[in-house]
């Protein structure tokens, strides 16, 4: 009897270069998306530097001042960065920078050597609070306006104004001078970069539209609260927060790289400092240090906020872990098998099915000494859950380089016309 095999099917579908092309330039330049997810023209025009008749009705954001921006984002810096090695500390070696300096000519100077470099870019922009938030009007002196209201140079003939809450413009100038900035910081980010931006009530929601239109609504990763203190002097309410807008350069990078970011539990970091000084007693002997930091868990007192994660008593090389589960939550979960290390036959397969969706990703958690097997292979083995997330071999040496460097080392660099 001849089997008939079925012939392979193929996809005869063309490719639509057309929206992958689009799909192109929506990523390359996020500020031109349309609330359909099409491309603006105009806007596009406007970020290549050309004039364009912005009095068209369409959504989006706009104010007094908006295509300068575009100018401004354009037109080269004149600024240079001259090293200042009375205030570094081991100049020719240290790998960490110090800038001084008006942060848009620094950005747009940075540019040429970290575009697409960068990890993580914190803004602490000035609040738009009125009488104290001093605004440049002419964009082509940037630089000497801002070496003007820092002190750095006599004032006279310069022009000034106070942004007002009466004034017309109180955030048309804020945004003239935020939006340039943020467009820049966005260049110099990797794929896999995120920017953070603290601000209070008086511009969040300006700033969220104009940082969603530069790197894309899609690439919010979320809207922090800040708590701070309160201040009994309010008018109404005491409001005790502030805002921390973080975006991701691209967030599909982001999913791609399975990145998670976690908050340290309470009592969490106690528990490391005392592993960490069991570790330099006993060396390499987990053993030692599972009995000792036992002992550390039942002295604690009662209200110690570590006491309650007492059942991080177990060691390995990756810190104080304990035991967690391997299956799917809700049940339902992937079928495959996973051999015992010793018995070389599957383990038994728990009945929700794994907690890890494919045999690739099970044994990256093999790899990293993640799963512990138990004796044998008629039960599934178990998680296990770290104190702290277990990085890469290659991040910890990274982590261990920068944290010396900084330590040790400092360049200070500073602006100059």
């Amino acid at each position: 009897m001849t089997e008939h095999l079925e012939p392979e099917r193929l996809d005869l579908t063309s490719s639509d270069i057309a929206a992958e092309k689009q799909a192109e330039l929506l990523r390359l330049f996020p500020e031109v998306r349309t609330e359909g997810g099409k491309v603006d023209f105009d806007r596009l025009r406007l970020a290549l530097g050309e004039s364009v008749d912005v009095g068209k009705e369409r959504y989006g954001m706009n104010w007094p001042g908006k295509a300068d921006c575009f100018k401004a984002i354009q037109r080269p810096s004149l600024g240079t960065l001259l090293p200042v090695r009375e205030e570094s500390v081991n100049f020719d070696e240290t790998e960490n920078l110090i800038i001084e300096g008006d942060n848009l000519e620094v950005l747009k100077l940075l540019q040429k050597s970290y575009q697409g470099k960068v990890k993580m870019i914190y803004i602490d922009p000035p609040y738009n609070t009125g009488n104290d938030f001093i605004y440049p009007d002419n964009y082509s002196e940037s630089l000497q306006t801002y070496l003007e209201y820092t002190g750095q140079v006599d004032s006279e003939g310069r022009k000034f104004s106070n942004n007002t809450e009466t004034d017309g413009r109180f955030h048309s100038k804020w945004l003239n001078m935020m939006y340039p900035r943020l467009h820049v910081a966005r260049n110099l980010l990797r794929e896999d970069g995120v920017l953070l931006i603290s601000i209070d009530d008086a511009e969040v929601e300006n700033l969220r539209r104009a940082a969603g239109e530069i790197l894309g609504e899609e690439n919010l990763i979320a809207c922090m609260i800040w708590e701070k203190s309160r201040k009994n002097d309010a008018k109404f309410i005491s409001v005790g927060h502030e805002y921390l807008l973080v975006y991701a350069r691209s967030i599909e990078r982001l999913k791609e790289l399975k990145t998670i970011w976690r908050e340290e539990k309470p009592g969490a970091k106690e528990i490391w400092e005392e592993y960490l000084r069991l570790r330099s007693i006993h060396g390499q002997d987990d053993r030692l240090i599972e009995r000792d930091i036992q002992v550390w868990f039942q002295r604690l007192p009662k209200t110690h906020p570590a006491k309650k994660w007492a059942r991080y008593r177990r060691i390995d090389s990756n810190g104080p872990w304990r035991d967690h589960d391997i299956s799917w939550p809700g049940g339902d979960g992937p079928q495959y098998d996973v051999l015992h290390p010793i018995t070389k036959k599957p383990c038994k397969v728990p009945e929700s099915g794994w907690r890890f969706s494919d045999p690739e990703e099970m044994q990256r958690q093999i790899r990293l000494g993640l799963v512990e097997f138990r004796d044998d292979d008629t039960e599934p083995p178990f998680r296990k859950a770290h104190i702290r997330p277990v990085k890469s071999p290659q991040t910890k040496k990274w982590l261990a380089k920068y944290a010396e460097a900084i330590s040790t080392n400092s360049l200070r660099w500073q602006l100059s016309t």
